[in-house]
């Protein structure tokens, strides 16, 4: 039997100074509380009817995994700027680390404007091996590594991959680097598919739609430095 819908209604939270929209659907993910104060002001409409400050559980995930993910990326060229490696290498990582610093930032505020926790930092997103975290724990490809009830994609790196990447140097960083970083963003690619798929927030859908393109892009640029190599 399908799950019953119900009219969005708005509810007064005078006593905090904010409204609520709140909504149960039977489409992917359930609704969460929109709250809006008084310095955003009352939720945009988009062209689609639905109101910019709605979304469902898909649209949380997204951020919360996407987030980890980048956080990951960055490790990984941050290594490519402190390591002997190729100008080219060195241009893509900084342009890659750039977009995506400027995803995380993103995310985490969609989150924070949501009422939804932004994830704490597992023990395979702490930073580069050796850069003196003797607290990180273990990084065993299990989703532990990815901060509490975290889902970690097929293709994100353990600790193992991350030392040794930081173990390689000039020709044989560049070719480890492209490696890790094609499948890397395979993962990426997946996770943003699904946002477009199940997700209900406008804002993140098209942020996922823009990671798509950016990181297709990617993969064939990298592709192509890979056969070069």
């Amino acid at each position: 039997m399908a799950a019953p819908s119900f009219p969005a209604r708005r509810v007064g939270l005078a006593a905090l100074g904010v409204s609520a929209v709140l909504m149960a659907c039977g489409g992917p993910g359930d609704l969460h509380v929109a709250l809006v104060g008084p310095w955003i002001g009352a939720p945009a409409v988009s062209s689609t009817g639905v109101l910019a400050e709605e979304h469902n559980a898909q649209d949380v995930r997204f951020a919360q995994e996407t987030i980890l993910h980048h956080r990951q990326t960055l490790i990984m060229t941050g290594m490519a700027g402190t390591h002997p490696s190729s100008p080219r290498i060195r241009a893509l990582a900084e342009r890659i680390g750039r977009a995506e610093e400027a995803e995380i930032a993103q995310l985490t505020a969609w989150l924070r404007s949501w009422g939804e926790p932004a994830p704490g930092l597992g023990p395979c997103m702490t930073g580069p091996p050796g850069g003196g975290d003797d607290e990180r724990g273990p990084c065993n490809r299990g989703p532990e590594d990815m901060g509490p009830g975290m889902h970690r994609g097929p293709h994100m790196m353990g600790w193992a991959d991350l030392e040794t990447l930081d173990e390689a140097s000039g020709t044989d960083f560049d070719r480890i680097f492209l490696d890790m970083m094609v499948w890397h963003h395979t993962d990426a690619i997946g996770l943003a598919a699904a946002e477009r798929r199940d997700g209900l927030s406008p804002r993140a859908t098209a942020l996922a739609a823009s990671i798509i393109t950016r990181q297709k892009a990617e993969l064939v640029q990298m592709r192509s430095m890979f056969t070069r190599l």
